[in-house]
């Protein structure tokens, strides 16, 4: 940096010449020592400085990085560079931060501050302490208590009601929904179902024919036969009300009948692909089942395994606008006619 300020005060005076060294003192002055290896804990210093520096100050110039950490360019530049690695092995780049240099400007679009760590969301929280009551001991329920304490207080009344729902290494409880379900697919016994609507947001009574239970996307799924509407469908287990088995028996549908169906996707088919907008980037990767295909400067392309057009469909629109489905062909037919439906409604 001194040499650098030298060069802007030189102006027009002529530079001095450097004086001559006698032969003999060079001579005994020996060889050239070699520059002093540079401190590991100096570059330390300096990156802990300059991500949060960088998020303070969107766009900082490289020279103002070299400025305030009284070094060069190159190093910030290689310093930056090496950011790139920390991570999870095999430390891809953007494991841990997402850093770019665009015109001689410094940003940051991704980054995992050393800051206070944000709180479980209600069904984390649950599924922790579901596994907390199958481990057992003594403290199991103090630690039910530490996990619902945990999660925001307007958010604790669906962690009571997930914990009791979610069973973890032991069998369900025989009254509980999961224990009833699995007791009349067996028995082949017709059920009653209370069921909330997600999509009209009511609730309802209807009686189905229990085929079998599975589990997508991160979710419980009762797939049944609805005689009143005349075929299979999907029915979320915790959006089951109540359930009573009646006495009413069904014969189960045979192999080409459930084949035909088509309750679950193929494993051959060509999962979707969704291109979602950098701001929706962490609440998708959140989602279970969803998998990181690769980042782009404005987003990331998801991929839904297991998942139809329809939820696909469904899965984007839910963005609000900051996502769509890029693939495969029939994926993404379905997409943009749903929208251009839509649009033709609402327009």
């Amino acid at each position: 940096m001194s040499a650098a300020r030298g060069k802007g005060r030189a102006g027009g005076a002529a530079a001095a010449k450097p004086a001559k060294v006698p032969a003999p003192a060079r001579e005994r002055a020996g060889p050239a020592r070699a520059a002093p290896r540079a401190d590991p804990r100096d570059r330390l210093r300096r990156i802990l400085f300059l991500v949060p520096y960088a998020v303070r100050h969107p766009g900082v110039p490289v020279k103002t990085l070299a400025r305030r950490c009284g070094c060069t360019e190159s190093d910030i530049l290689a310093d930056l560079d090496f950011l790139l690695g920390v991570g999870s092995p095999p430390f891809a780049p953007d494991d841990f931060l997402d850093l770019y240099v665009e015109g001689e400007r410094v940003y940051v679009a991704l980054h995992q501050s050393f800051s206070r760590p944000p709180r479980f969301t209600e069904s984390e929280a649950a599924a922790l302490g579901a596994a907390a009551r199958a481990l057992g001991g003594e403290g199991r329920e103090g630690a039910v208590k530490a996990l619902r304490d945990a999660v925001p207080r307007d958010r604790r009344a669906g962690f009571d009601e997930l914990v009791e729902r979610i069973y973890a290494g032991a069998p369900p409880a025989p009254g509980s929904v999961l224990g009833r379900l699995q007791r009349a697919i067996a028995e082949r016994r017709a059920v009653r179902l209370d069921y909330h609507s997600a999509s009209s947001g009511t609730e309802g009574e209807r009686i189905v024919h229990p085929l079998t239970l599975a589990q997508r996307l991160g979710h419980w799924y009762l797939y049944a036969h609805d005689p009143a509407r005349g075929k299979p469908l999907a029915f979320r287990l915790d959006r089951i009300r109540a359930c009573e088995p009646t006495e009413e028996r069904f014969e189960p549908p045979s192999e080409a009948e459930l084949a035909r169906a088509r309750l679950f996707s193929e494993p051959g088919d060509e999962p979707p692909r969704v291109r979602v907008g950098a701001a929706a980037v962490p609440w998708a990767l959140a989602r279970p089942g969803l998998r990181l295909v690769r980042r782009e400067r404005d987003g990331a392309v998801i991929e839904l395994p297991g998942a139809g057009p329809e939820w696909a469909t469904r899965f984007a629109l839910s963005l609000g606008g900051d996502a769509e489905v890029v693939s495969p062909p029939a994926a993404r037919r379905h997409f943009a006619e749903t929208v251009r439906r839509t649009l033709a409604r609402y327009g």
